[in-house]
């Protein structure tokens, strides 16, 4: 087979697996929970902070440096989402976990307050014509604080980790920052001349499914967390949509999904790490909200273009 053979067919499998994201979620979260024995097995040995190291390269190499020079007329309102965000999240996270009975998934569902913007929601928002740049940039310096504060900021909230805060900190430094940097450091220099893509986009398509099975075989179901994440989710919702106030519609779709949506993958590697990898088991629930969440505003900003050209 050519190069441009192969090129051609790693471009469809990843067009393939980009389609069907939603359902392969679904899947997958079932059969973590269905058949957890594998799953768990590869947990106890460290998998999912492995797992989340992958998955963050692959964002990392979705952007470059000079991707940043489209940020810099929504660098103001990126500072006040990122403040707000910082400061508010961590608290609706805090409510939400008075609602979950069990103490390892009440601080899993606090982590989910100290985590990033959604990898999957930067994808979605240019799906939904909002501004891609606004939301990488979102992503970036989101996944930045975390590293440097959650630790802190968990501590703040009562939840006492197994690990010290420098403990944490080296573990997201090692398994969010240097994937981040280097995933970005190879999209910038591009030795490959982008022949790469196609498979980087099937590894982190595919590691966030990984992923996903992993937490959710971690899952012992209790309505009691999906009531919890989804109050949580809500209110992320809520925030961004105040956050996006005045804007013009491609930025408020950059504003309002990055912060609506919460990386379940880096979550479950904080309390995977910080609590033990019973605190990860919400986070399975949690991912198949957000994803879903996404979806829907994808297919309801689609409508509202049919129905505005109409």
């Amino acid at each position: 087979m050519t190069v441009s053979g192969r090129q051609a067919r790693l471009a469809a499998l990843a067009g393939f697996l980009d389609r069907f994201l939603l359902p392969l979620v679904l899947i997958t979260a079932v059969l973590g929970v269905a058949l957890p024995g594998p799953g768990r097995r590869l947990d106890a040995n460290g998998a999912i902070l492995i797992t989340l190291a992958v998955l963050v390269f692959c964002t990392g190499a979705s952007v470059t440096l000079a991707d940043f020079r489209g940020m810099r007329g929504a660098a103001r309102r990126m500072v006040l989402v990122l403040a707000a965000t910082t400061v508010t999240l961590p608290v609706l996270a805090w409510l939400a976990s008075r609602l979950v009975s069990g103490p390892a998934q009440r601080v899993g569902v606090l982590a989910a307050g100290v985590a990033p913007v959604e990898v999957a929601s930067v994808a979605l928002t240019g799906l939904a014509g909002g501004e891609v740049a606004t939301a990488a940039g979102l992503l970036i310096a989101s996944t930045l604080l975390t590293v440097l504060l959650a630790g802190p900021i968990l501590a703040l909230l009562g939840a006492h980790a197994a690990t010290s805060q420098l403990g944490l900190l080296l573990t997201l430094a090692l398994v969010v920052a240097l994937p981040m940097v280097a995933g970005c450091a190879l999209r910038t220099v591009d030795p490959f001349r982008g022949r790469e893509r196609p498979l980087v986009q099937i590894l982190g398509i595919t590691s966030l499914l990984v992923l996903l099975w992993e937490v959710a075989s971690e899952l012992r179901p209790h309505g009691d967390q999906a009531v919890a994440l989804l109050a949580y989710l809500a209110g992320c919702t809520a925030l961004g949509w105040l956050l996006a106030l005045g804007l013009p519609p491609p930025r408020r779709t950059a504003v309002i999904l990055p912060t609506a949506m919460r990386d379940f993958a880096v979550a479950a590697g904080i309390a995977a790490s910080a609590f033990g990898i019973a605190a990860a088991a919400p986070m399975g629930i949690y991912g198949v909200m957000v994803l879903v969440f996404g979806a829907i505003a994808v297919q309801a900003s689609k409508r509202g273009w049919r129905t505005g050209g109409e």
